[in-house]
């Protein structure tokens, strides 16, 4: 019903965006053929350029059971909310109602957005540089970043994961030119008959700077959240929050083998959104079971590849015995990588 209702506004908003654009087309026919020729003119390193993706908005006096269907619908991990003029007032992710609701053993049925919102989050504009929104990404921790005009308008949102991907192809083709490059130098540097030490360590020092990191270069040691099959969804979601992440290992109680995956995202769309108890939910009705994995040896570029294509956010990294490493998010990649 509500995924209904809220395509039902988003027809009727774009009915009468249409209708205007017949209108103004009806004005001057010429000049819109030539303007639809031409196509909108974007400046190269900006915001605008980075092509920020629609945003899902909510009004903050829904009930966040509410939100989690009109995420599900959408297949959504996040939500900015407006107020009645429809300017950013906030923004919440899967993480927030994992951490936030979830794991604080909150009703979802009566828990409101404005609940757990992060009141007036930080936005850019679309002829904003393209580097400086992807430093404050960076640098403060952010996957998402609402894009608004001046008036405070949400025109989009822009994601870091999104941006990266983007990015893969041209990252090979760089990092293939660099390796014809190395290549070359390393040639004449075997022709020489007497080797200097400054070009020994020129050599060496390129191929450190050529080579991308593997997944050795984001396991920081720590131990990733491992629970059996029968774990309530609640008990995991507490977890989750002490250790600061967003996803967890199912492990079967016999063989020790990892048998599933469970994140954030799926207390939103398979509990939440379910209308599923996270207090009496067992993990192993709602995991993604048997998860891919990659060993250590493996580069963040191929691991990045390997999630794009294959649409997940969270990698187990285990030993060539089968033994968990750690478990490592797409986050954490994008940012090692960048």
């Amino acid at each position: 019903i509500i995924r209904k209702k809220a395509e039902a506004d988003l027809n009727k908003k774009m009915s009468q965006t249409r209708q205007k654009g017949a209108e103004a087309a009806a004005g001057g026919a010429a000049a819109a053929a030539a303007g639809r020729k031409r196509g909108p003119n974007v400046a190269t390193g900006t915001v605008a350029a980075l092509r920020p993706a629609p945003a899902l908005t909510v009004r903050d006096g829904i009930s966040i059971t509410e939100a989690a269907q009109l995420m599900a619908a959408k297949r959504a991990d996040s939500v900015l909310v407006v107020d009645e003029d429809e300017r950013l007032a906030g923004i919440f992710t899967a993480k927030d109602v994992a951490f936030r609701v979830v794991a604080e053993g909150l009703d979802a049925r009566t828990t409101h957005v404005r609940d757990i919102a992060t009141r007036e989050p930080l936005c850019v504009t679309s002829d904003m540089p393209a580097t400086d929104a992807l430093n404050t990404m960076v640098g403060r921790g952010f996957r998402h970043l609402p894009v608004c005009n001046e008036e405070g308008d949400v025109v989009g949102l822009l994601d870091i994961i999104r941006c990266m991907y983007e990015a893969l192809e041209k990252m090979e083709r760089a990092h293939q030119s660099s390796k014809a490059l190395y290549a070359a130098i390393e040639g004449v540097e075997k022709e020489w008959s007497v080797h200097s030490a400054q070009m020994m360590t020129f050599v060496t020092t390129l191929r450190e700077r050529m080579s991308f990191p593997d997944m050795t270069t984001v396991l920081d040691g720590s131990d990733p959240v491992i629970v059996g099959p029968k774990t309530p969804v609640m008990d995991i979601a507490r977890q989750m929050r002490a250790a600061r992440v967003t996803a967890s290992l199912i492990v079967d109680d016999e063989t020790g083998s990892i048998s599933g995956i469970f994140t954030s995202k799926d207390i939103v769309l398979r509990v939440i959104a379910a209308g599923l108890d996270p207090r009496t939910c067992s993990v192993v009705r709602v995991m993604t079971p048997h998860p891919d994995t990659v060993l250590p040896s493996t580069s963040l570029i191929d691991a990045l590849k390997r999630m794009y294509e294959r649409h997940y956010l969270n990698l187990p990294v285990v030993d060539e015995a089968g033994e968990v490493l750690g478990l490592v998010d797409v986050l954490r990649l994008c940012y090692a990588t960048l």
